[in-house]
């Protein structure tokens, strides 16, 4: 069993604990895609543990300017970047303004902690109608299908190997749905993004699931960024 986090918008920015959408206005740079050039936009700024103590924070970008192009599932070959830096180093903001493809923000604040089974740990593109059904019956009862830090991944369609891929030791960290941004009009109905996050706290990988018309469809994108040797994000 794992337990996550539910994700809330925070009515009082003095209660937030990170944010969804908008950009980081100071601090760190949004990194610039390697194909376009351009600033990615912010997609969510979380704490990378529950804990009071650790003042680490995830930041996750992906370059909006022309996301077609960058539906992809190869390993560092999309233009998105997912870093960890320190929490009092950091601004936020959740207004539009560092590039065109910037989500208007919101900030969030955690709500109930949810206990998730080890049942929801499966492979759901194996699953036959039954056994779908009652997946899907355990997360709306448990109702963690919306963002969320923490727990298992609740894939949209074929679990993604993001070791494998990334040739290393990760975890995952958050999902996000449409619940409190509206990424849905951008990028599809049905999307969700998963942030993974290396063991040992030195990058992340980012990828995204949608299915939707009747086929289900993967669109995916990775990156192993690290601080201070971010490949070129910044050139």
């Amino acid at each position: 069993m794992k337990q996550s986090r539910l994700l809330q918008r925070s009515p009082k920015p003095i209660e937030a604990i990170g944010q969804i959408g908008g950009h980081v206005k100071s601090g760190f740079p949004h990194p610039l895609g390697k194909r376009t050039g351009r600033a990615m936009a912010l997609v969510s700024a979380l704490p990378l543990n529950d804990d009071d103590d650790d003042e680490r924070m995830v930041l996750t970008f992906l370059d909006r300017t022309d996301p077609v192009e960058t539906f992809d599932n190869q390993p560092g070959s999309g233009d998105n970047a997912v870093v960890i830096v320190p929490r009092s180093e950091i601004g936020l903001s959740a207004v539009n303004g560092v590039c065109l493809g910037d989500w208007r923000g919101c900030k969030v604040r955690y709500a109930e902690s949810v206990d998730e089974p080890d049942e929801l740990d499966v492979d759901p593109s194996t699953l036959d109608v039954d056994a779908s059904d009652a997946f899907v019956d355990m997360v709306d009862e448990l109702g963690i299908d919306a963002s969320k830090q923490g727990g298992y991944p609740l894939w949209q369609t074929k679990p993604v190997d993001i070791n494998a891929i990334m040739e290393g030791e990760y975890r995952f960290h958050h999902r996000l749905t449409s619940d409190l941004v509206n990424f849905d009009s951008d990028m599809g109905e049905g999307v969700v993004i998963y942030v993974f996050v290396a063991k040992d706290g030195s990058g992340g990988a980012v990828c995204w699931q949608r299915s939707g018309g009747g086929v289900e469809r993967t669109y995916g994108h990775y990156t192993d960024s690290r601080r201070g040797d971010l490949g070129g994000l910044f050139d």
